[in-house]
């Protein structure tokens, strides 16, 4: 026996959740699949969103680690600069759960353990456990994550990553801010302690590509901050899409959202609350064309994103290039280079002349 729904969603992350919410909330029927056994475990991020996120969901008191007010920027040269920057570090795994509940309770049936295998003419084939089942859908919605399976068969894929690896430790005090440090050893990306009360996670993103190591970045931060493997109380690692959102967000029936989609800050990282609002709108235009009865309705998704974060991600990509560009061993060009391209900086901000992007985030 196969399954007969409107919208079949591939990933139960803040995308995924998003979208399937918004569907079947609307009354459509909508299967929500997700391959791990358990919503938003593993954690494969560093839990920081900005504050404005409430203006786009909900954020359950309980998936609330600590709020922050203000981010200090470690430079190479040994400057510490501090901006304010509110926000809330989350418990990223209850944050998941809260948005695969409020999907269910919107009337999306939620699969996890359950893997997409196949694309068919009818929808896709979904292994759950020891069964294959047909899934037929009218449109698909792929939001599973920066090796989308989805993305791929499409031909959709993100054209860069970075490679993060963390490690949650305890720490001796509280941290009011989150903290970001900069190293010509973290080459392209950067390190973090993002306090979550009596813990914090610590971690690196950096480019393989111009030569990073991840675990040797790590281990350099832990000894930098002074923190010995007694205190790690977990660890994780992933990937993090750095080179903009994909060519095509829709293709025929299948629209991409979240880091799927590449939806991601190419110069922070950041990518939940992107991923909630690319998961929304993905669902608002799939709603908007099955009322219709015009499937080019779905091209209004991608007229959306571009109009809500296209110029923001555009110049944040541009600033993402010529940071790797004037990536330096030397921690005074690196110091400048940073202060250029780090969203801490009034230049961040700045258009070149021959920059296609705009405005800062």
């Amino acid at each position: 026996m196969g399954e007969l729904v409107d919208v079949l969603v591939v990933g139960a992350g803040p995308a995924g959740s998003s979208a399937a919410r918004v569907l079947a909330g609307a009354g459509l029927r909508v299967l929500l699949v997700e391959q791990r056994t358990t919503v938003g475990l593993p954690v494969q991020c560093a839990e920081y969103v900005p504050a404005q996120i409430v203006e786009h969901v909900a954020l359950p008191a309980g998936c609330i680690a600590q709020r922050i007010r203000a981010l200090q920027t470690h430079l190479p040269d040994g400057e510490v600069v501090e901006r304010p920057a509110p926000g809330y570090v989350l418990h990223r795994a209850l944050f998941d759960k809260a948005l695969a509940v409020a999907a269910r309770r919107a009337g999306a049936e939620v699969w996890s353990g359950a893997r997409a295998v196949e694309r068919t003419a009818e929808g896709a084939l979904v292994r759950r456990g020891s069964r294959t089942v047909a899934v037929a859908c009218r449109l698909l919605v792929g939001a599973d994550g920066p090796h989308s399976t989805v993305g791929r068969w499409v031909d959709q894929v993100n054209a860069a990553m970075l490679d993060a690896l963390q490690v949650e430790v305890v720490l001796p005090q509280p941290q009011p801010c989150t903290h970001v440090y900069f190293d010509p050893l973290y080459r392209g990306g950067y390190g973090w302690l993002f306090p979550k009360g009596e813990t914090a996670n610590v971690g690196v993103g950096v480019n393989r590509q111009m030569g990073g190591e991840p675990r040797a970045a790590l281990e350099h931060l832990l000894d930098r901050l002074q923190i010995g493997g007694g205190a790690v109380v977990g660890r994780t690692g992933g990937a993090v899409p750095s080179g903009g959102t994909v060519e095509r967000l829709r293709i025929d029936n299948v629209l991409l959202a979240g880091d799927a989609a590449g939806q991601t800050h190419p110069i922070t990282g950041a990518g939940i609350l992107a991923a909630v609002v690319g998961g929304t709108l993905a669902a608002q235009a799939v709603i908007r064309a099955l009322r219709s009865g015009d499937e080019g309705q779905l091209d209004s998704y991608a007229a959306e994103w571009e109009a809500y974060m296209g110029g923001p991600l555009r110049h944040a990509l541009d600033r993402r290039r010529d940071l790797d560009r004037r990536w330096s061993d030397d921690p005074a060009a690196l110091t400048a280079a940073v202060r250029r391209n780090w969203i801490a900086f009034r230049e961040y901000g700045q258009r070149d002349r021959n920059a296609e992007g705009e405005g800062a985030v």
